[in-house]
C-alpha cells in the first residue's frame, strides 16, 4: 500500500516543486545556485523547442549567393552554378536540384559535365554582383534567361556589362534577356 502512494506521489511531483528541487539537491549534492541555473536553461531550452521548427525552416530559406566571378568561357551557365554549389558550398545533388527546381537527374549530368571541362575547384575572387539562387528556380526561365534577367533589372546593368561579367555575345545577352521579357510579357 506504501509503495503505491509512494509511486503516485511521484507521478504527480512537478519538476519544478520545491519537494522534487529538495530532493535533487539532497540525493546528488548539488549547490542549490548550480539547480537554479539548471532550471532557468531547462526552460530556455524547451522555449526553443517550441520554436526551432519555425528556426529550422528560415535557415533553409537562407540566401544561398552565387558570385558572378565564377562564370567562365568553359562552363555553361547551369554547370557553373551546379559546380560551385556541389564544391565550394559542399551541396548533394538533391539540395541543389531542390534549391534550383530542376532534377536530380540533370543535376548530375551537369556536374559530370562541368568536372570534365574544369576539373579544378573554383577560387572564389571578390565580386560586386552576387546572384540568389532563388531566381534560378524560375522554371519559365533558362538559367541563363534567368540570371540576365536578374543582372539587368536588379543592378541595372546594360547588355555589354552582363556580357563581360557572363563571358558572352553582347547579341546573346540582349537575345536572351528579350526571349525572358517575352515569357513574361514585357513588364519589367
Amino acid at each position: 500500500m506504501y509503495r503505491k502512494n509512494s509511486e503516485k506521489n511521484k507521478k504527480n511531483d512537478d519538476f519544478s516543486s520545491s519537494k522534487t528541487i529538495y530532493n535533487e539537491l539532497k540525493k546528488n549534492n548539488i549547490n542549490y545556485n548550480d539547480l537554479v541555473k539548471f532550471y532557468k536553461i531547462k526552460k530556455v531550452f524547451d522555449e526553443f523547442k517550441e520554436v526551432t521548427p519555425e528556426i529550422i525552416k528560415k535557415f533553409e530559406e537562407k540566401k544561398i549567393e552565387i558570385p558572378v566571378s565564377i562564370f567562365s568561357k568553359k562552363l555553361s551557365c547551369l554547370e557553373t552554378i551546379v559546380k560551385y554549389l556541389r564544391e565550394n558550398l559542399d551541396l548533394s545533388n538533391k539540395e541543389i536540384a531542390k534549391l534550383i527546381k530542376r532534377s536530380e537527374k540533370t543535376i548530375w549530368q551537369a556536374y559530370n559535365s562541368a568536372n570534365k571541362k574544369l576539373p579544378l575547384k573554383f577560387k572564389i575572387e571578390f565580386s560586386k554582383y552576387y546572384i540568389p539562387v532563388s531566381v534560378l528556380s524560375d522554371r519559365k526561365l533558362s538559367v541563363l534567361e534567368s540570371i540576365v534577367k536578374y543582372l539587368h533589372e536588379y543592378f541595372e546593368l546594360n547588355y555589354s556589362e552582363i556580357a563581360r561579367l557572363l563571358y558572352r555575345d553582347n547579341r546573346t545577352i540582349w537575345t536572351v534577356y528579350s526571349r525572358a521579357r517575352k515569357k513574361y510579357g514585357k513588364r519589367k
